[in-house]
């Protein structure tokens, strides 16, 4: 049986991961070569946070990508006996209540204390504390053995600098400045000469040099975008020292560089050589809170892109298949022959042997059961699955009580955009616009959109409801 640590041991461990983890981020501000190789690592490691790839990297370098020891076994693989795991910083937050005029763990607190936080009657607060948890990189497992490639589990886009997608890149950029509130313009607003491109802070506009190549197009608006995301306005009042020029330059050129490197765009032409001039004097939390920025700013653009490109690849998809096709190719695989199921059972079934294809077998179930045509879609619209009730306004959708439900299964259509399906229990969300909200399924203004047409349908009920009262009141009163 494995000893328990102490606190003292925990904390002990934490200072030492954290250490190396400032060792780790002195060594990349060393040469260009340094900086490349992390810039590259950390578009691998996107979706985790900046000081847990930085631990990922000085542990097992070269890593491809990596998970928890449930999350191989969920994928089908196992960790290879005899392998130790990467330790990694694991979010540990705590609810604290106010009991007797102070703060306790609510964990601990007497159950009276425990009802009046739930019921919103006493204050409660969370902190955030860090336990080490462990992590497994994929040649430590027998996937490969297995046949389990990286690109089937995590559906990271790899390219070899092809072109076959690069209107569909492109059209991810312009959709994230829309997002951004960013304008693009036509051209400049004055000769650039050979700058390939610049962003204006006032007007919170870019623009590309027309002389660019179509591929230089892209990784200079990445650059400028990171510009306008990181050295806005808004964000250079809020810092309590300026960056320089130098600095901002060298922000945006590594935020470039790591996107385009994901995607498979060439680069070659990246500059990062005058990293040890500006860096030479920085104390260590300076470059952290550089690199933090630029693994942050990465990590959305990242998201962003490839989410389109994932819609883009499910409406292709879903023009050379047909809603039935897909859902009786889906019931030969699942092995449903002549099978009465609920719609729990068949989500759960699902989830568990091909959890990426919940998503698409909701959406097809959506439009073989509603008949939907979605090119005449020109308002929000919500199927909810199993009340039977069709596609529905956003807001009347999701106004519906999901408290008994065992399952809440849901289909959004929007205008000009490829269906988006979703579910949950109803312990994890109040109803499906706050699991979106939740899961970050949508961009912000399309959330709000949402929102706002809920809100509609609130503020009627809220009017009927006030004009029956009057009415039995006026009743009462003859």
């Amino acid at each position: 049986m494995a000893k328990i640590k102490t606190n003292e041991e925990r904390k002990a461990e934490l200072e030492t991961l954290t250490e190396q983890m400032g060792k780790q981020i002195d060594s990349y501000f060393e040469s260009p070569e340094k900086i490349r190789e992390h810039l590259q690592f950390l578009g691998k490691f996107h979706q985790y946070s900046m000081r847990n790839a930085i631990l990922i990297e000085s542990q097992f370098p070269g890593a491809v990508a990596v998970g928890s020891y449930p999350f191989w076994e969920k994928q089908g693989a196992q960790v290879q006996k005899g392998e130790r795991g990467i330790k990694v910083f694991v979010p540990n937050p705590v609810t604290y209540a106010l009991h007797k005029d102070e703060w306790v763990p609510l964990s601990k607190a007497p159950k009276p204390i425990k009802d009046g936080v739930k019921q919103g009657r006493i204050p409660s607060r969370k902190m955030m504390y860090f336990k080490i948890g462990h992590v497994f990189e994929y040649t430590q497992t027998d996937a490969r053995e297995k046949g389990i490639e990286v690109s089937d589990i995590f559906k990271r886009y790899h390219r070899d600098g092809g072109l076959e997608n690069e209107q569909d890149i492109r059209d991810a950029l312009t959709t994230l400045a829309d997002a951004r509130n960013v304008t693009l313009l036509e051209e400049p607003l004055d000769e650039i000469g050979t700058a390939k491109g610049c962003y204006y802070p006032e007007l919170h506009a870019i623009a590309l040099n027309p002389r660019n190549t179509s591929i230089e197009d892209i990784s200079v608006l990445i650059h400028e975008l990171a510009h306008a995301e990181l050295h806005n306005q808004e964000r250079n009042l809020e810092r309590d020292k300026p960056l320089t020029a130098p600095e901002k330059e060298f922000q945006a050129e590594m935020v470039a560089y790591v996107v385009s490197h994901q995607l498979g765009f060439p680069t070659d032409d990246f500059s990062l050589s005058y990293l040890a001039g500006w860096t030479k004097d920085k104390e260590l939390l300076d470059k952290e809170q550089l690199l933090q920025e630029v693994h942050q700013t990465s990590a959305t653009f990242l998201d962003h892109i490839e989410s389109h490109l994932e819609k883009v690849r499910t409406l292709e998809q879903e023009k050379e298949q047909t809603p039935l096709e897909y859902i009786e190719q889906l019931d030969r695989r699942m092995g449903w022959i002549d099978t009465d199921l609920t719609l729990y059972e068949q989500v759960h079934a699902v989830q568990s042997v091909f959890p990426e294809e919940v998503e698409p077998y909701l959406n097809a179930k959506a439009a073989l059961e509603t008949n939907l045509n979605v090119d005449r879609v020109d308002e929000p619209l919500m199927y909810i699955h199993g009340k039977g009730f069709g596609f529905q306004q956003f807001g009347i959708a999701n106004n519906h009580d999901f408290s008994e439900n065992q399952l809440v299964a849901y289909t959004i259509a929007l205008p000009n955009q490829p269906l988006v399906s979703g579910h949950f229990v109803p312990d994890s969300a109040v109803n499906p616009l706050h699991n979106l909200e939740k899961n970050n399924r949508f961009e912000k203004p399309i959330l709000k959109s949402l929102e706002e047409c809920w809100h509609e349908v609130l503020l009627k009920e809220e009017k009927r409801a006030l004009s029956r009262t009057f009415l039995l009141n006026s009743e009462r009163t003859l």
